[in-house]
Order: C-alpha cells, then structure tokens, then sequence
C-alpha cells in the first residue's frame, strides 16, 4: 500500500495537467505584462503631470525654506 494511499494513485495519468496549466498562466501574465495591460509604472506621464508635478514640488520646497526661516 503506498503511503499517500489510493488518494495518491487517482489521476496518475494526467499528472503533465497542472504544470501545463501553470506554464500556459505564465505565458499569459507575461504578455500582458509586457504588453503594457498590467504591469505598474509602464504608463509614461503627459507633459501636464509633469509640469504639475514640479509645480507642486517647487511649492513644496518654498514652504520648506519658509519653516527652516521661522525661530523656533
């Protein structure tokens, strides 16, 4: 008696399914990975996030010197 018992036997001759299956998922996230459908980061800013961005970061900077001016 093996020691999986008859559990163990049940499908001995699809056993290539469930790497086939897992290859075949990977296959496909891959492509939409690469394909740009899914993968974060992929997407390239427009030129008004940009220039909103540093808008906002120059914002930040003035109120950064304006705290460091204030005593304490």
């Amino acid at each position: 008696m093996p020691c999986f018992g008859t559990w163990g036997m049940a499908g001995g001759g699809f056993w290539w399914l469930v790497p086939l299956v897992g290859l075949v998922f990977m296959a496909v996230m891959a492509f939409v990975c690469f394909r740009g459908f899914g993968c974060m980061g992929r997407r390239r800013p427009t030129a008004s996030e940009l220039s909103d961005s540093q808008h906002e970061v120059e914002g930040l900077k003035e109120d950064v010197r304006n705290l460091q001016r204030q005593p304490s």
